[in-house]
């Protein structure tokens, strides 16, 4: 069996607002919870995903409901405001993760009114399978967001010319990637003496570049 510590993984992030995953029926579920917030997956199911989540709630007993793509299985522990659950997850997004090896929903993964935020950590070929299906569910309705790990990646780096290639060094290095955020564009500008527009806009063309690469790094 090949160990995973010496592999390649890389770490990015899914938004999707609740207009481009109308359609998909974890939606609803911010009728009864304003946050549903993903702690761990514990295995896949039935090609479902059984997880640990922390649900919001104005009232637990919304505990006792039935839901379409979410089956609490036990309730580990509740308060008036949120519950530690562990539940079947068995929409369509879920399902595309549960479907794939060697590739992670990992903190911070939630759902509110806004709509979903999903991290993901794992290996180049598992993060494009991910993408793949995320296509397939979504067309373009979704933002790829950059991790450290994906940023620093030293094949992408070189990719970048000079002014980008500082300019997301710096923003890696005072933890502009980080989750959560250690810093903003305004303190990157101010430590590289340039305006914040200006680091705004190195650092949108660095990421394109980078996903683009990723995305088609075969």
């Amino acid at each position: 069996m090949i160990g995973m510590a010496g592999a390649d993984l890389r770490y990015m992030q899914i938004s999707i607002t609740s207009e481009a995953g109308g359609h998909l029926p974890g939606i609803v579920l911010t009728d009864s919870f304003p946050c549903i917030e993903f702690l761990s997956h514990i295995k896949t199911e039935n090609g479902n995903m059984r997880c640990l989540l922390r649900l919001e709630h104005d009232d637990p007993s919304v505990l006792d409901d039935s839901f379409v793509s979410m089956d609490i299985l036990r309730v580990i522990e509740r308060s008036p405001s949120a519950s530690l659950v562990e539940a079947i997850a068995s929409g369509p997004l879920p399902r595309i993760f549960a479907a794939l090896e060697h590739v992670w929903w990992v903190s911070p993964t939630y759902l509110t009114k806004e709509g979903f935020v999903v991290t993901i950590r794992g290996t180049a070929q598992a993060l494009r399978s991910a993408r793949e299906g995320l296509s397939s569910l979504l067309g373009d309705r979704y933002k790829m967001k950059l991790g450290a790990e994906s940023a620093h990646n030293a094949h992408f780096l070189e990719l970048l010319p000079e002014k980008q290639r500082t300019v997301l060094d710096q923003a890696i290095k005072m933890g502009y990637y980080d989750r959560p955020r250690r810093c903003t564009q305004r303190a990157i500008a101010e430590a590289l003496d340039i305006k914040q527009a200006t680091v705004s806009e190195h650092l949108q063309s660095a990421e394109s570049t980078i996903i683009h690469a990723f995305v088609n790094d075969h």
